[in-house]
């Protein structure tokens, strides 16, 4: 599901980037209600950053209407409080290069999808989903060694702080997040829901990294009614089938005024379970000149592919302002996968006006491709998302996006659950982001 960080969050460059950036820290403090950084000021905060600990606390929150598509005509609202902390092992213990890093997350609201019955493979506000609980997204401790050559992290982690990342400056789940988990949602978790894993980044050259994790598959971690799993960091019971998820990721980013972050990877899980959180895909293969049957939920593995390119285009202003670019690819194992693949192209344009250097716009076209084999009347066919908004940065402390999504197919070819032809829709929306 989409998510909300800021740079106080785990990973660095590899944690999402995504509702809109927290404001450094420390920065100089003003009396000036509108422009300063943090809705209450600074509390506090720079000198506790100073000490070792590094705080934040953000709400973000969408509101979005259909107006054409789906079975009526109606709006949603959805959203999520986050609270991150980071806590420098240097400053307060005199470990050099140790980190520990804490988030938790409470989510809210309605999907817009199912209040207007719009048959949709990608969520239209992608804030929902995991449950309107108090989660757990992140406990770890990050080590650095060999003068940062060697990052070691363990804890409860979401895989994609560390992999498969992907901004989420769109409304729409096709541009929002890590891919893989979009389109793999019922094995691979996007934030907030955490699990118990390991990483291993390695920067073996000046502008390259090569990053191996090793996560505990367990559909369990899914819980909405657990809280010692999804509040607590406990160890969630087996199930049969479970195994170990391991991505491996290779990153380029290089650097300059016109600097980039390219990630290539791919992953393999050990489960033997079919992708049961979407409509089923053929389990069997019939045999043929007298071979027997296969049957695809006796094997075990599972596995994909991605690419994820941003890619600053322009240096128009000395604020990080220009053009920038994402190209976003996954493919997933055809046997086993009920949207088998996605692409995501987008720009995004930041200093819009002369006189409003934080001001930004952006557009996106993806699509969703459900599998040729899958027990549906949306086989073989293609979702395909447009998306554009411009973001007003109201004030320091609070920005506004204001947003306009047209789906074409929702749900591959357009069928609902019933078989029921649907029309294109049209989704009207607005992103509000705070920072306290």
């Amino acid at each position: 599901m989409g998510i909300a960080l800021s740079s106080l969050l785990g990973g660095g460059a590899h944690a999402a980037d995504l509702l809109t950036k927290a404001p450094p820290l420390p920065y100089a403090e003003t009396d000036d209600f509108w422009t300063r950084p943090y809705l209450f000021g600074d509390l506090g905060r720079t000198r506790l950053k100073e000490m070792g600990i590094d705080i934040g606390l953000t709400l973000g929150n969408e509101t979005v209407g259909n107006l054409s598509g789906g079975n009526r005509n109606t709006g949603a609202n959805a959203g999520q409080l986050w609270f991150g902390a980071k806590f420098d092992m240097a400053k307060l213990a005199g470990i050099q290069g140790g980190t520990v890093g804490l988030t938790l997350v409470d989510r809210f609201g309605d999907n817009l999808n199912s209040e207007a019955g719009i048959p949709a493979l990608q969520l239209t506000n992608e804030v929902f989903g995991r449950g309107n609980i108090l989660r757990l997204t992140e406990l770890y401790y990050s080590q650095k060694l060999f003068n940062g050559l060697v990052e070691i992290k363990g804890g409860r982690l979401p895989v994609g702080s560390d992999f498969f990342f992907g901004q989420c400056e769109f409304i729409n789940l096709t541009f929002c997040g890590g891919q893989p988990g979009n389109i793999q949602g019922g094995y691979i978790y996007n934030w907030p829901v955490s699990q118990w894993g390991g990483v291993v980044h390695y920067n073996f050259a000046k502008e390259f990294q090569l990053s191996v994790g090793v996560y505990d598959s367990n559909s369990n971690y899914l819980t909405t009614s657990d809280p010692t799993i999804y509040y607590l960091p406990g160890v969630p019971g087996s199930i049969p089938g479970s195994g170990v998820l391991v991505p491996v990721e290779l990153v380029w980013a290089p650097s300059g005024p016109l600097n980039g972050t390219w990630r290539f990877g791919g992953w393999y899980d050990s489960a033997s379970t079919i992708d049961g959180g979407l409509p089923g895909i053929i389990t069997t293969i019939p045999g043929v000149g007298g071979v027997p049957d296969q049957n695809l939920s006796d094997q075990r593995g599972r596995y994909g592919f991605y690419e994820s390119i941003l890619q600053r285009l322009t240096v128009d202003g000395p604020k990080g302002q220009g053009w920038y670019t994402f190209l976003n690819t996954t493919v997933a194992d055809h046997r086993t996968s009920y949207q088998d693949y996605q692409i995501a192209w987008g720009v995004k344009h930041t200093g819009t006006f002369a006189w409003r250097p934080d001001d930004e716009v952006g557009f996106a076209v993806g699509t969703t491709h459900v599998n040729s084999n899958a027990l549906s009347p949306n086989a073989g066919g293609n979702e395909i998302p447009i998306e554009a908004w411009y973001g007003w940065q109201a004030t320091g402390w609070m920005n506004l996006k204001f947003d306009a999504q047209y789906v074409i197919n929702p749900g591959g070819r357009g069928y609902n659950a019933a078989g029921v032809k649907t029309d294109n829709a049209w989704v009207l929306g607005m992103r509000t982001t705070v920072h306290f």
